[in-house]
């Protein structure tokens, strides 16, 4: 066997090996969550599957360069390196750029926060947030991820995705009551996904948190895609007593985003085309 050959297998070897070594930081990495903000060596072990020497000499490389520290002694989070790459990222940073303008200005018409989210998988992720000088402060923060099925903006969302991705989307996401009005049932959030097909509103009517109502409306691309959503939330009592000038205000913001990044409402829309028929 020449030299060149054997080169060539040993760079191949190495390259494999650097790519599991990504791949299980990734995962390390992704077992922090906003209600898991600290973890244990065990409680990293348990997620991923690794020994606990594996997971310890990872965590050690990802202290050094401070995308983890440790608290405590017992507990890591992540690092202030890993917010500082963040806010480097320039996937939605167009779009929230384009977006600011309408957002701030919803957020001073109604007197309420404002937020702004892309999808993330099965998730909402939010990029863009607007407090009024008059409203309440949502515990949201930039970067945060929640669940669809029980989010005005999610809901907006899965409303026009097609039935490959709902299918998909029912499979690995875990409908869990939060609160006593989420809805856990498949039939159930399907026709309200019907509803809000017609009509581009969608509701968070405290599913998500007690006390908290959200007005939404998804936002499209140039292909009729939901590339994303706008919202309006407070305090339910307050957002009732203003709900028909908040849909107007929210639906129109909506329109002026979607045109805005050179997006088109979908012309046609088949109510049946998440299964809502057939229930799944």
């Amino acid at each position: 066997m020449n030299t060149q050959l054997i080169n060539i297998r040993s760079q191949n070897k190495n390259l494999t090996l650097q790519n599991g070594s990504v791949l299980k930081t990734f995962q390390i990495l992704n077992c922090f969550s906003l209600d898991e903000p600290m973890l244990r060596v065990r409680d990293i072990c348990e997620k991923t599957c690794m020994n606990r020497s594996t997971v310890i000499r990872f965590m050690n490389s990802l202290i050094e360069t401070g995308i983890v520290e440790k608290h405590d002694e017992r507990f890591y989070k992540l690092g202030i390196k890993l917010f500082e790459l963040g806010i480097k990222v320039d996937v939605p940073s167009s779009l929230a750029i384009k977006a600011h303008h309408y957002l701030k200005r919803l957020a001073d018409s109604v007197q309420e926060s404002a937020h702004m989210v892309i999808r993330d998988k099965v998730e909402v992720l939010y990029i863009l947030k607007e407090e009024s000088s008059h409203s309440i402060r949502i515990a949201t923060s930039l970067g945060s991820k929640m669940p669809m099925y029980c989010t005005g903006v999610g809901k907006g969302i899965l409303a026009f995705m097609d039935e490959d991705y709902m299918s998909v989307y029912y499979r690995y996401q875990k409908l869990k009551k939060r609160t006593k009005n989420t809805l856990t049932n498949k039939k159930k959030l399907n026709l309200e996904l019907a509803s809000i097909r017609k009509s581009f509103i969608s509701i968070d009517n405290e599913e998500f948190a007690d006390h908290l109502y959200c007005v939404a409306t998804p936002i499209f691309d140039s292909n009729e895609n939901p590339i994303g959503a706008i919202s309006v939330s407070g305090l339910k009592d307050r957002m009732i007593s203003k709900k028909n000038v908040i849909y107007d205000e929210v639906l129109e913001s909506g329109k002026s985003i979607t045109k805005e990044i050179g997006g088109e409402y979908p012309r046609i829309i088949n109510n049946t085309n998440i299964g809502v028929e057939n229930g799944i």
